[in-house]
């Protein structure tokens, strides 16, 4: 009999105290799956959607770290970045969250400029564009249509004005599916911010370099006091619900890790005061002190491997939960990957050889002699 099965034997006689422990280190190694997994999630659907509509720079506050970045008046702007060399388009964007009625969740509203390269990559389902900057007129995503329960033809309201539903679209952004899309001077409207947009998205044109980026990111700290010229990555890295989520992961890994390697710790050291009889039978068969703590080790390793594996696959059906409810549905989408998930396995592993270390090593020290007296 090797060590494994000997390690499991021991294990399937304490069936309820090893059931506890392996739940408790599941709904840890749970907790630290779902999180972080949305937080990356919500990360990427944002840089996505950047990426999706082509911009090259995106100018924004530079003290703005909001989920949306504050508002600015846009037209002083925009005339000064139009000047730059390689600037192909600037184009203004507005974004809200606002509730569709009284009975549907917060949803995501976005004011692009009318006839702006940010409509190109979309995909038109059904219906139409906006006929004009002015129409009083929406688009819903994909997702949005499917919440909202409406198409084409039908009207919804935001902030007490009425708009019809003129088309439905596709995109490759999560987030844009899931949001309500009209004209820029539509969304300034709608949330009296006359003339104002969270960003301006600059489009360079085919010749640019990453020089003639670096050039215009240059170019506007020095010609435009308090505002920013950066890529998507860096807008989404700074966005506080973004540092927020990732905070939040790195709490539960931390406080999961301390919570799971004390439950081992507890079950491991109460596990050696009741066989304590038994590891002197074995000591006096000829096992090694070493091969003692290797039991007790190998035992940990089991509980923790045995929590990580199954709290692996609640945390994959906690997020999935999250994604799907309604009032986060299109908002987020979590993301896995090998490498995350051999890293919580990883992280199982620490805390069976951290929790089981101390008890490995107290069960070696019992001396035969005292192990077989013991009552």
């Amino acid at each position: 009999m090797n060590l494994v099965s000997f390690a499991l034997g021991n294990l399937r006689r304490r069936p309820a105290r090893t059931a506890l422990t392996l739940s408790a280190i599941a709904l840890g190694i749970a907790a630290v799956v779902a999180l972080t997994s949305i937080a990356w999630g919500f990360e990427a659907s944002w840089q996505k959607a950047n990426d999706a509509r082509g911009t090259d720079l995106i100018v924004t506050r530079m003290a703005s770290q909001n989920a949306m970045p504050s508002p600015f008046a846009a037209a002083p702007v925009r005339e000064q970045l139009a000047r730059y060399p390689h600037v192909q388009e600037v184009a203004g964007l507005l974004s809200e969250m606002l509730s569709v009625g009284e009975d549907n969740p917060p949803i995501f509203v976005f004011g692009w400029a009318y006839g702006s390269y940010l409509w190109e990559h979309l995909k038109l389902l059904d219906g139409r564009w906006p006929a004009d900057r002015d129409e009083p007129a929406v688009l819903l995503g994909t997702l949005a249509a499917e919440l909202l329960h409406k198409g084409v033809g039908d009207r919804i309201e935001l902030e007490g004005r009425s708009f019809e539903v003129v088309g439905t679209f596709q995109s490759t952004a999560l987030v844009e599916n899931g949001a309500v899309l009209m004209t820029l001077d539509q969304a300034q409207a709608v949330t009296d911010k006359p003339g104002k947009v969270n960003v301006l998205n600059l489009k360079l044109d085919g010749q640019a370099t990453e020089a003639d980026a670096r050039f215009v990111k240059e170019q506007v700290r020095k010609a435009l006091p308090g505002y920013a010229a950066i890529t998507s990555g860096e807008l989404v890295s700074r966005n506080a619900v973004v540092r927020i989520a990732k905070a939040m992961s790195h709490v539960t890994i931390l406080i999961a890790g301390l919570v799971g390697a004390l439950i081992v710790f507890n079950t491991m050291l109460m596990s050696i005061n009741e066989r304590t009889r038994e590891i002197g039978v074995l000591q006096a068969l000829g096992w090694r002190r070493t091969t003692i703590m290797q039991l007790v080790i190998c035992e940990s390793l089991v509980l923790a491997l045995a929590g990580g594996l199954v709290g692996i696959a609640v945390g994959v059906l906690i997020a999935s939960g999250l994604e799907q409810a309604e009032l986060m549905r299109g908002k987020i989408a979590a993301i896995y990957s090998v490498p995350f998930f051999l890293s919580v396995l990883g992280l199982s592993v620490v805390l069976g050889v951290g929790g089981g270390l101390y008890p490995a090593h107290r069960a070696a020290r019992l001396s035969p002699a005292q192990a077989l007296r013991h009552e």
